[in-house]
């Protein structure tokens, strides 16, 4: 078969999408071209896990104005309703390479966002013949420990049937809402994405299992391309952070790191204009350094790039206690003092003295109720030794969430430290945290 294009109208994006099978598997897209760019590479589009054809309709047509378009769903991904657990990400990246010589494309671009970004880059690394240029934004080398925690937090949350909580915590993990007032994201945006995570039908929670299985398999990714590639994220992103991202770009052979300044994992939603200008200019060959609210990295800059996302804060009454309640009975089974040593809106270091309390089964059920404030929130801690603990925040609440905002805001419970020289090895703990 030989792909055919079709002519983009206002439309377009709400029609079906077309259908190929590739033995049993089934690959959904839209394709797109002017009739002057038909000739040319096209530029397959893999969205993340939530995404539908409706979500790149500025993304198309700016790019259209240069090259054909093709948006396509694999199975489980996107509106693809097909649920295939057997197929891990090289698997999906196999199935799509077959897919396009099934459609008689010799060579793609590719772009990858967010889960997509480990498909289109195992694509790229494996079949560069065919592989014109790549775009990958929110993708990491080695999945972070927290990382993996954090989807486990979200199926466990599922798998009980919370799903308003589910939706919340799925929101809080992608918007950073420690720089809401810098992303100017809208609480209107968050309650719409948060309606649509809470109102998964039984298939949709299927697949998002499926795509955390898939992720949560990801020890490392397979290898770096080496054809002509452009790795962005937005400055603030707190889910695949900004370093993870730059160090990406600086071990590929030919790529250019660019951060999209006042936006965080979502920054095609939050700075839609200059993400979708960068991605067009980029597939043109134009020059990055000029494009507004971008800023271009060179290599030695991603490799010195810090890893820290947002700053650790100290209180000013740095006592508060841990708590935790039975599983059995609902009684209280660790009430225990704690001193906060620092703290962000995305985790803490607790010290303590030595307990004979059984920490160690409660390490992802833990409650912090700092001193003099009225904040409860529930914690996961990833590491425990020498009477010190490091936690993440379980985010599962937009009204916690914005308690503790507005508490670290607060100048008269929080001051930052004097600037901090942490070695190496300290940061690359802290990372864990952001």
């Amino acid at each position: 078969m030989t792909i055919s294009y079709e002519v983009y109208n206002r439309s377009s994006l709400k029609q079906p999408p077309r259908t190929d099978l590739v033995g049993k598997w089934r690959v959904e897209y839209l394709a797109f071209s002017t009739p002057e760019n038909a000739h040319k590479v096209p530029l397959i589009v893999l969205g993340g896990a939530f995404q539908n054809f409706n979500s790149y309709k500025y993304c198309v047509e700016q790019i259209l104005l240069d090259v054909p378009v093709i948006l396509i769903d694999l199975p489980s991904l996107g509106n693809n309703d097909q649920l295939a657990p057997e197929l891990g990400m090289e698997d999906l990246a196999d199935l799509l390479f077959q897919w396009t010589q099934r459609a008689g494309l010799p060579q793609v671009s590719l772009m990858g966002l967010s889960l997509g970004s480990v498909v289109a880059s195992t694509f790229a690394y494996k079949r560069p013949e065919h592989t014109h240029k790549l775009i990958v934004t929110g993708i990491v080398i080695r999945p972070r420990k927290s990382w993996r925690m954090l989807l486990e937090e979200s199926l466990k949350v599922l798998d009980e049937g919370r799903l308003d909580e589910f939706g919340q915590a799925v929101v809080l993990y992608l918007v950073n809402h420690a720089r809401l007032k810098e992303t100017e994201i809208t609480d209107i945006t968050r309650r719409l994405f948060h309606r649509q995570m809470r109102s998964f039908h039984a298939n949709e929670q299927q697949r998002y299992r499926i795509n955390v299985a898939r992720l949560l398999e990801v020890e490392s990714i397979l290898g770096y391309p080496g054809c002509e590639t452009l790795v962005s994220t937005g400055e603030y992103d707190s889910f695949t952070l900004p370093f993870e991202n730059a160090l990406f770009a600086s071990r590929c052979a030919n790529a250019t790191f660019a951060l999209i300044k006042g936006a965080d994992h979502v920054a095609q939603l939050e700075k839609r204009d200059e993400s979708v200008a960068m991605f067009a200019a980029f597939l043109r060959g134009d020059d990055l350094h000029a494009l507004k609210g971008i800023e271009v990295l060179d290599k030695q800059q991603c490799e010195a790039m810090e890893r820290r996302g947002e700053a650790r804060l100290v209180p000013v009454n740095p006592h508060a206690r841990i708590i935790s309640f039975s599983h059995v009975d609902g009684a209280l089974s660790i009430d225990m003092k704690v001193k906060i040593r620092d703290m962000n809106f995305f985790g803490c270091v607790l010290e303590y003295e030595h307990t004979d309390s059984p920490l160690e089964k409660h390490a992802r059920d833990l409650i912090l109720c700092p001193e003099g404030t009225a904040l409860r929130i529930e914690m996961l801690v990833f590491e425990q030794q020498d009477g010190t603990m490091r936690c993440l925040f379980k985010h599962g609440s937009f009204d916690v969430a914005d308690e503790l905002r507005m508490l670290l805001d607060d100048e008269l419970f929080f001051r930052r430290p004097a600037a901090l020289k942490a070695d190496s090895g300290e940061q690359k703990l802290w990372t864990i945290y952001r």
